[in-house]
């Protein structure tokens, strides 16, 4: 049985590894958040922040204290590297990663999802069994081994992430080539302005040369997680992982994912012989127990649970398809869905207010143009401007607001226009719908974003 298959005791090294890493990347994300400004941009400077929807009360925390709970984040992830009242250490940040991953929009990266979701997992996972300050601490919880659904789950949530990352790469302007060129644009005048270098500056701002980084990237990411299953292909798939993931820490500046990939790539290699390197003097014999052929109640239970976490993981990326409109236009469904490096998007957005008439009940005055500086900073302006559930959340943050200042019962209007991989802007909302009192369906369509425009070609299906 499979229940059977994920309670099998396997060598537990490469989790130990595994942990080391993933506390020294905590660091290395944190206190790096910290030196960049990043923290600063994103939680210190601004008057409110796009959370998540339901997550608005962690406006509360913005300001300075902020940076302080990074730094406590990248103390706990220190007590993670070395096994530290490890249980502790990493349900704490797992709480704190989570607060500041709902709590902001506007830098919205799949990596910190990604993050979020391992360190959930490594609140159930015993990593500091081993090799930890808490095993000489108390020896009675030293073990040599761990379950096998531990390695089972990792590469599955691996196979999900590379797999959807491929599947959502299967359209016009990512195989043509179009999405990558204009990346790899500003790279070819680079190479030109700066260091001279034309003839290579022209061969990278090709069409052709972006188009052979659009297939490869797509066969990277459907073959890779296969390709790291099979001992025959394992050793030169984890080189073309290294390459694939050094070139886009470098070309791309996505921060620690790139390595945080590689590190999970340990799970598929064979504990023993990772022991044998690592730790050569630990000891070859299993712990054994009675037990360890038993298949309880728990461990159905267990497995029943794993067996939902999946399909909700496989859920969350092909919901859009449930959703009226294409992703690519109308952004639902986008975020938690390994939907990675796809699309250049630019908008114009203009709110507007109408207060009711003093003097005529239940009619309203003339609009009114909405300063949005006075509320949001560019970066958070820029990525509202092609984010319908930030458009939506920003008109009823004005409409409390005038609330607040006397003025109640306004309706605000958004009006927006959107271009895609460098498009002609089309018209994204209508700007006559009172977004003010609307509400927000999370799983559905929003009945006033328009229709996706049909010279963008955004599907091969439509």
């Amino acid at each position: 049985m499979f229940s059977e298959y994920l309670f099998r005791k396997v060598d537990n090294s490469p989790l130990v590894i595994f942990r080391i890493i993933f506390g020294l990347l905590i660091v290395a994300e944190c206190w790096g958040a910290i030196f960049t400004g990043w923290v600063q941009t994103n939680f210190v400077e601004p008057h409110i922040t796009f959370s998540f929807i339901g997550f608005e009360w962690t406006n509360v925390f913005l300001g300075q204290n902020m940076i302080y709970l990074y730094v406590l984040m990248g103390i706990l992830g220190w007590f993670i590297v070395f096994g530290f009242a490890y249980r502790f250490s990493i349900i704490v940040f797992s709480i704190l990663w989570s607060l500041t991953y709902f709590m902001q929009k506007t830098s919205y990266n799949n990596h910190y999802y990604l993050f979020m979701l391992v360190s959930w997992m490594m609140t159930i996972i015993p990593a500091h069994h081993f090799f930890s300050i808490d095993s000489l601490i108390f020896p009675k919880i030293k073990r040599l081994t761990m379950r096998n659904w531990v390695p089972t789950l990792f590469i599955i949530q691996l196979l999900i992430v590379y797999v959807f990352a491929a599947f959502a790469k299967i359209y016009p302007d990512w195989f043509n080539g179009v999405f990558l060129q204009m990346k790899f644009h500003e790279y070819g005048d680079l190479l030109t302005t700066k260091y001279n270098l034309i003839g290579l500056g022209k061969v990278v701002s090709s069409l052709d040369f972006a188009q052979v980084f659009a297939w490869g990237g797509f066969f990277f990411d459907l073959l890779i997680i296969p390709a790291m299953l099979m001992n025959r292909t394992r050793g030169i798939a984890f080189k073309c992982a290294v390459a694939f993931h050094i070139f886009n820490s470098a070309v791309f500046g996505i921060g620690i994912f790139p390595f945080f990939a590689l590190a999970m790539l340990i799970f598929f290699y064979d504990p023993v012989k990772i022991q044998e390197v690592v730790f050569p003097k630990k000891s070859f014999m299993m712990d054994r127990s009675d037990d360890d052929n038993l298949l309880t109640t728990r461990r159905v239970m267990f497995s029943y649970l794993m067996f939902f976490y999946v399909i909700w993981q496989i859920y969350l990326p092909v919901r859009h398809y449930f959703i009226p409109g294409n992703v690519f236009w109308t952004e639902e469904g986008h975020r938690m869905a390994w939907r990675m490096m796809l699309r250049n998007k630019a908008g114009e957005v203009v709110v507007y207010v109408s207060k009711p008439d003093p003097q005529k009940k239940g009619k309203f005055l003339k609009r009114e143009k909405v300063d949005l500086t006075k509320y949001l900073t560019f970066k958070q302006m820029s990525k509202m401007a092609v984010s319908p559930d930030m458009m939506w959340q920003f008109a009823r943050y004005v409409k409390y607001d005038y609330a607040k200042n006397g003025v109640k019962d306004v309706k605000v209007f958004v009006d927006a226009k959107v271009s895609v991989n460098g498009s002609d802007y089309y018209q994204f909302t209508n700007p006559n719908y009172n977004l003010a009192y609307t509400t927000w369906s999370y799983f559905g369509h929003q009945k006033w974003i328009q229709p996706t425009p049909k010279e963008l070609n955004l599907s091969y299906f439509e």
